[in-house]
């Protein structure tokens, strides 16, 4: 079962089942609800609103049931049971995309920081399962998919934001520099993207275009279009501009602003030897000969 784009329901063997919009609906809405029974009047509220039902909902309902079951290959109704509660899809009676990207995120975030490469493996693999950037645009009317394809979406920008920094602290900048330029362009209002970006730019010798062309490109996106203010964006500039910033500063700097990956607890000796092995010297100047 597929959220991490629009919904399918896809067999082992790799047929995937063509299914009705509002029979897509119920079949997400029993997936994100983790096992638990949905009455047939809460999915009813949930994909009509509560204004507007068709008297027949609750009938149509149960047809979408039918029509799952027989989509599910479940004649006997182990996947999809019904009881007193309601409907509920069993945990064990499927894969879910999205239980599968969360589940490789969680590994990947408990390897950080000590195992970058492993780390990056992970996060890589959980954006793997994606098929575009939005999770269930198909079902944007509906509120509680609405607010889980929203929070999918905001750990995937996590696992992005992972993978640049990961990229970064391997001594890979100039490798990872067009995912960090996409990653500004899906979300110009994202700041910690912008900072990576920089990052990325400077410790790839393009400190120049990292203190002009993006730095101001930023200050459009998230101050002057917005009216707030940047300092993450302010504070980095200041470091890359004052000519002494070497580059275990530099990746202490976006480290310690990547919140909630468990970046916290790395320490400025394990940032020097990221930075060693990278070519870089932990006091040579970003602005020194060679950028």
């Amino acid at each position: 079962m597929r959220l991490l784009g629009p919904v399918e329901l896809v067999h082992p063997d790799g047929v995937r089942v063509e299914l009705q919009l509002q029979s897509r609906k119920v079949l997400a809405l029993l997936i994100t609800a983790a096992g638990r029974p949905v009455a047939t009047g809460q999915l009813v509220r949930w994909i009509w609103g509560e204004d507007g039902i068709p008297s027949h909902a609750p009938q149509m309902v149960r047809s979408h049931i039918r029509t799952l079951r027989g989509a599910l290959r479940d004649g006997a109704g182990r996947i999809l049971t019904t009881g007193s509660a309601g409907y509920r899809i069993a945990p064990d009676g499927c894969t879910v995309d999205a239980g599968r990207f969360r589940g490789l995120l969680s590994q990947a975030r408990q390897r950080l920081p000590r195992d970058v490469p492993a780390a990056l493996r992970l996060a890589r693999a959980a954006l793997d399962l994606w098929r575009g950037t939005e999770a269930m645009p198909d079902m944007n009317g509906v509120r509680p998919l609405r607010a889980e394809a929203v929070h999918l979406e905001e750990q995937r920008c996590q696992a992005e934001e992972m993978v640049v920094l990961g990229s970064l602290i391997s001594g890979r900048a100039e490798h990872v520099l067009p995912r960090a330029r996409r990653l500004t362009e899906l979300y110009p209002k994202r700041e910690r993207f912008w900072l990576q970006l920089m990052v990325a730019e400077a410790l790839s010798g393009r400190l120049v275009e990292a203190t002009t062309i993006t730095f101001w490109r930023a200050r459009r996106d998230l101050v002057e279009e917005t009216g707030l203010h940047a300092a993450g964006l302010d504070a980095l500039q200041r470091e890359l501009l004052s000519g002494t910033c070497s580059a275990d500063r530099l990746l202490e700097v976006v480290t310690r602003r990547h919140q909630g990956i468990a970046w916290r607890d790395l320490r400025r000796d394990d940032l020097a030897t990221y930075a060693a092995a990278a070519g870089f010297s932990a006091s040579e100047p970003l602005g020194s000969a060679g950028g």
